[in-house]
């Protein structure tokens, strides 16, 4: 592995599509929740030195780009970089000093301001990204002072980076040492660890199991990750990044995490553009005839029978809660305009019952499967 110093060099092709996702999302989420009228936070816990060697922007300046275009407009924000690496910070630092909006730069770990950030969620809105370096860098429950401030109903959302093929590397390099007489020793100090990082002991079936293929170990480790945010939000979205289409493992998962469904919406349409890009740039740009894998390929039935397979599995429910549920089940594929046309053919079409005609978007209209 690259050391932290060196992955600054030069951007890498799997960092520019982490870092679209993250520009897609800001702008439409900024202004949703400048809304709410309270200053807005947005703090990224791995700042690195905002801009990489190659004159290409860090995710600390993708952030103060769009914090920039409310603070113009005279909406009070504030970007919040933290980084712990003293060659890296003293780049930061120069590389915000000229901006105009209002900047927190903090030395050290992220660890050292869970406490400042959960006091400030209780009077800001608060956006935090976590993009570490290596798994080890992140514990389940070191954010928990902050996601606990939605009990009091402050308004927090994560954006992380779930290092979740570094994690397999990780646990696989010492399988040797916590299996015995083809038994696990669960309280190996390794394991103990690890089941700290991971916020449970799932891992381990789903790493040591021979019979799962590298991509699906990396997938069902991410996805059973996301569902123990759960513990906090409502809507959870976990997204592969690769470097190529065609390559078995990716290098980690994104993951989103909001207690509201706009949000969780606005993150898929950010991660369905960038997918959309990806496999465009891939398969499509520069071809004579597109290419593309045919899961890639819209197809409209596909959608009908997502939509009618979410109504059997919820029950009767509102026209918003079955896209967002069918969202939520299928991150990153379809987006909530898609889902919209969706279901009205599927009223339409007598396939789910509805209080409505299906000729128009009725959110709070009620919608139910057919016997």
């Amino acid at each position: 592995m690259d050391s932290v110093y060196d992955f600054f060099k030069r951007k890498r092709d799997w960092s520019k599509y982490k870092d679209l996702i993250l520009d897609y999302y800001l702008g439409p989420y900024l202004q949703i929740v400048k809304r709410i009228r309270k200053p807005i936070l947005v703090v990224d816990c791995f700042a690195g030195p905002g801009r990489f060697d190659d004159g290409q922007s860090g995710s600390p300046l993708i952030i103060a780009n769009h914090l920039q275009k409310l603070h113009d407009l005279h909406f009070p924000v504030t970007g919040y970089f933290i980084e712990e690496a003293t060659v890296l910070y003293n780049r930061l630092e120069d590389n915000v000093h000229d901006l105009t909006i209002p900047i927190e730069t903090r030395f050290g770990s992220f660890r050292d301001h869970v406490a400042e950030i959960a006091r400030l969620s209780q009077t800001h809105t608060v956006f935090v990204y976590v993009d570490p370096f290596k798994p080890t860098d992140v514990f389940f429950n070191d954010l928990e002072l902050i996601y606990n401030q939605l009990k009091r109903r402050a308004s927090v959302e994560v954006l992380m980076n779930f290092m979740s093929v570094g994690f397999l590397r990780g646990v696989e390099s010492f399988r040797d040492r916590v299996i015995a007489d083809g038994g696990l020793l669960e309280n190996h100090a390794l394991v103990l660890k690890w089941n700290e990082i991971a916020g449970g002991s799932y891992w381990q079936q789903i790493a040591y199991d021979d019979h799962l293929s590298p991509d699906e170990r990396a997938d069902r480790l991410a996805h059973c990750y996301a569902d123990m945010l759960k513990k906090w939000f409502n809507c959870v979205l976990p997204f592969p990044i690769r470097e190529k289409y065609e390559h078995k493992w990716p290098k980690y998962h994104l993951i989103f995490g909001s207690r509201h469904h706009k949000a969780a919406e606005l993150m898929n349409r950010a991660m369905v553009k960038a997918r959309r890009e990806f496999v465009n740039d891939g398969f499509i740009k520069g071809h004579l005839f597109p290419n593309q894998p045919q899961k890639e390929i819209l197809d409209p039935d596909t959608i009908l029978r997502i939509v009618i397979e979410t109504s059997r599995e919820v029950g009767k429910t509102t026209w918003v809660d079955l896209r967002v549920q069918a969202t939520v089940a299928n991150p990153a594929t379809y987006t909530d305009s898609e889902f919209n046309s969706a279901i009205k053919r599927v009223i339409r079409e007598g396939k789910l019952a509805s209080n409505c005609k299906g000729r128009k978007i009725e959110e709070a209209a009620l919608v139910w499967p057919v016997d």
